[in-house]
C-alpha cells in the first residue's frame, strides 16, 4: 500500500511541478504572505503566489494538485473559501489527487 501511495505523490509531484512550470517560467510573480501565518511549524515559508494577478495557489488546488490544509487553532486565512470551494470542485470533478 505504501509504495502505491509513494507512486501517486511522485506521479502528481511531477504533474503539479509541471503545471506550475507552464503558469510561471518567464513571467513576473509576486508573492503575499498572511500577517500572522508567515512559517509552519515545520519553519517553512507560508503565502501566495501571483502570476499576472492569478493565485496560483487557487489555481494548484482547482486542479487537483494541491489540497488545502486549516489548522483547528488558527484564525481565518485571507483565501480560505476560495481554496475550500476549488477543492470541493476538483474533488467533485475527480481532478489530480482526487482521481479514483
Amino acid at each position: 500500500m505504501e509504495l502505491m501511495l509513494q507512486k501517486l505523490r511522485n506521479l502528481f509531484f511531477e504533474e503539479a511541478k509541471t503545471f506550475t512550470e507552464n503558469l510561471v517560467l518567464g513571467k513576473e510573480i509576486s508573492f503575499e504572505q498572511e500577517e500572522n501565518y508567515k512559517v509552519d511549524k515545520f519553519g517553512r515559508t507560508l503565502g501566495y503566489v501571483f502570476v499576472n494577478g492569478i493565485n496560483l495557489n487557487i489555481e494548484l488546488v482547482k486542479n487537483g494538485l494541491a489540497r488545502v490544509v486549516l489548522y483547528e487553532k488558527r484564525a481565518k486565512i485571507k483565501y480560505q473559501d476560495e481554496l475550500l470551494s476549488a477543492e470541493k470542485k476538483a474533488r467533485e470533478n475527480k481532478l489530480g489527487i482526487w482521481k479514483k
